[in-house]
């Protein structure tokens, strides 16, 4: 029974019957024909085992464990041919084994479904839309820069210049003050009675140095002193008995005397010129002093905190007030060096940007400049490196719909977004150094030029 059993296997996988017990399964080669191999030989092409023993199995088949097959019994387990590999490209039918046991395989582009009864091919969705900033299908017209701040340009805590008491702050917070307006003092009243003093010395050096009395005494003994010393020489001269050596040795020492104090008062005119000059750098220097321990306000703008009080003792560099200039702002970012939002400096700068600041209370502005600065040096490290850029804009005062009060439209500390606008004309260096030729004497860099400028220079 095991013998139909395994007859019945074999049948139904495709395989050639098993040989009766007691017999040495083995396998049916097919007929041998002239220029073939014999049994227990390879077919051409293929690579042989080694050499042939008698009922030596053929390529494919498992091989016994030893040398010698055992004696097969009717309780020993039946040896198969090897299985064919499984074709993934058609399909096994059984009715087609050969005589020798071998399974021939269709194509499976005879059996292949077709039309609604194909199945389904697993596919993966494809975009061509390109990432922001992205390059495909022609060179980029901008890029976008998020979270970009807007900051402050003019923003000074104003110190103290002196050391002493604050007698007087003449502003509060919230207050618009001009430039050079008078913001605080300091006690000053040891310091305009040095003034006083410097002062007064500085008048009485002018008024010495002004003063010619003695030039003008000097010359007038000069003058009498060789009258004398001459009408002693005539004198001499007819009788030299008349006038003796030591009376003519005098009149010429008086002479001689009053040229050396035409001299002296020549000196000492120009000794009070040089002390009416450090006279006048005293008085200047206590004039300094006073103006120092007097608070001006640096630039046109806003006190937004006061430090300090009228009472209080400060010294050299402690700050007193916070006052910002918010009628010009500054917006900054970094632009990656790299990537779909990447560029270099020289790409950037010059170029016009469309600035959107996220004002307070959700609202939105917008404004437009220009990038005035990109940085040279790259920082960061990778596909981090970035390089500071920054766009300085006109702020203005608008009325409040609200409260109707006036505020600044931009507030700095505000997150911004800038587009560059890449295609943007950049500024040029206008070629012309002329004094002449520009305004006022000074050379204007970065004047783009036009082509009406270029018509009026050729007329």
């Amino acid at each position: 029974m095991l013998v139909a059993a395994a007859a019945i296997a074999a049948e139904a996988i495709g395989q050639a019957p098993l040989a009766p017990a007691g017999t040495a399964p083995t396998l049916n080669p097919p007929a041998a024909t002239p220029g073939t191999a014999t049994q227990g030989s390879v077919a051409p092409g293929a690579v042989p085992p080694g050499p042939a023993t008698p009922g030596a199995f053929a390529p494919g088949t498992a091989a016994p464990k030893s040398a010698e097959a055992p004696p097969v019994s009717s309780k020993s387990i039946p040896v198969f041919p090897t299985m064919p590999s499984r074709v993934d490209t058609g399909k096994v039918d059984a009715s087609k084994t050969t005589a020798s046991g071998k399974v021939e395989a269709e194509p499976a582009a005879k059996d292949a479904p077709a039309g609604k009864d194909a199945p389904a091919s697993k596919t993966f969705d494809t975009s061509s839309a390109s990432p922001p900033g992205s390059t495909s299908g022609g060179p980029r017209t901008n890029i976008t820069l998020d979270r970009c701040l807007v900051t402050l340009i003019y923003d000074v805590k104003v110190p103290a210049t002196e050391p002493g008491m604050l007698v007087k702050i003449n502003v509060k917070e919230g207050h618009s003050v001009e430039k050079n307006a008078l913001l605080s003092e300091i006690d000053s009243r040891s310091t305009i009675a040095k003034q006083q003093i410097a002062m007064a010395e500085l008048n009485a050096a002018r008024a010495t140095a002004e003063n010619d009395a003695e030039l003008e005494v000097a010359e007038a003994a000069i003058q009498v002193s060789l009258a004398e010393y001459e009408q002693s020489l005539d004198i001499r001269k007819t009788n030299p008995r008349a006038v003796s050596d030591s009376q003519l040795r005098k009149d010429k020492f008086g002479y001689e005397k009053s040229l050396a104090q035409k001299k002296q008062a020549i000196n000492e005119k120009k000794i009070a010129g040089l002390t009416a000059n450090a006279k006048q750098a005293q008085y200047e220097a206590a004039s300094i002093e006073l103006d120092l321990r007097q608070i001006h306000a640096p630039f046109k703008g806003e006190v937004v905190e006061v430090m300090k009080h009228e009472g209080d003792w400060v010294t050299v560099g402690e700050p007193i007030l916070h006052i910002v200039g918010l009628e010009k702002v500054r917006v900054k970012g970094f632009v990656f060096v790299s990537g779909p939002n990447g560029a270099s400096p020289e790409e950037i700068i010059g170029k016009n940007v469309d600035i959107i600041v996220d004002a307070a209370g959700g609202k939105k502005r917008t404004v437009k400049g220009k990038i005035g600065f990109a940085s040279p040096i790259i920082e960061g490290v990778g596909t981090s490196r970035q390089f500071r850029i920054w766009s300085e804009v006109d702020n203005k005062k608008m009325v409040d719909q609200v409260t109707k009060q006036e505020i600044w439209e931009l507030q700095p500390g505000s997150v911004a977004t800038m587009t560059i606008d890449l295609a943007s004309s950049k500024p040029v260096l206008s070629s012309s150094t002329d004094a002449s030729k520009t305004n006022k004497g000074k050379v204007e860099a970065f004047r783009p030029v036009t082509s009406e400028k270029k018509v009026s220079k050729e007329r």
